[in-house]
């Protein structure tokens, strides 16, 4: 029997539309890390919603799009604020919501999602943990 190591993530996965919602900022918390799965390894972070700290997945396709905002050492994205956006995708046969992360500015467009020039740094919402 093949056995694969487990880790501890130290909480609980947000769960989209439970304790993730579309457009929500969050904030990143820590540096996050690497994690096996059956799927190969995946990056989860921990992050703060508005149903207090959570543990999240971040995809490869939030993942290279963070790395182009705020670089590629995620030291530096402690304390950052992204944008959830939830989009429906076929995955393992089923319709789910995926969750998708952006620079809070990101706004829906005509063509799609993008950054906004309307919104500051400063108009970002600021979190505050319900617990």
């Amino acid at each position: 029997m093949k056995v694969q190591k487990k880790t501890f993530l130290g909480g609980k996965f947000a769960r989209p539309k439970e304790d993730i919602n579309q457009g929500d900022i969050l904030e990143i918390l820590d540096e996050g890390r690497k994690v096996p799965s059956q799927w190969g390894e995946r990056d989860v972070f921990k992050v703060l919603t508005l149903n207090g700290d959570k543990i999240l997945t971040f995809n490869t396709t939030s993942m290279n799009y963070l790395i182009e905002v705020f670089g590629d050492e995620t030291k530096n994205w402690i304390g950052k604020k992204v944008k959830v956006w939830l989009i429906k995708s076929n995955v393992g046969g089923k319709m789910r919501d995926v969750v998708y992360l952006t620079h809070p500015a990101w706004v829906e467009t005509r063509d799609g999602f993008g950054p906004s020039e309307k919104i500051k740094d400063e108009d970002i919402p600021v979190i505050e943990d319900k617990k």
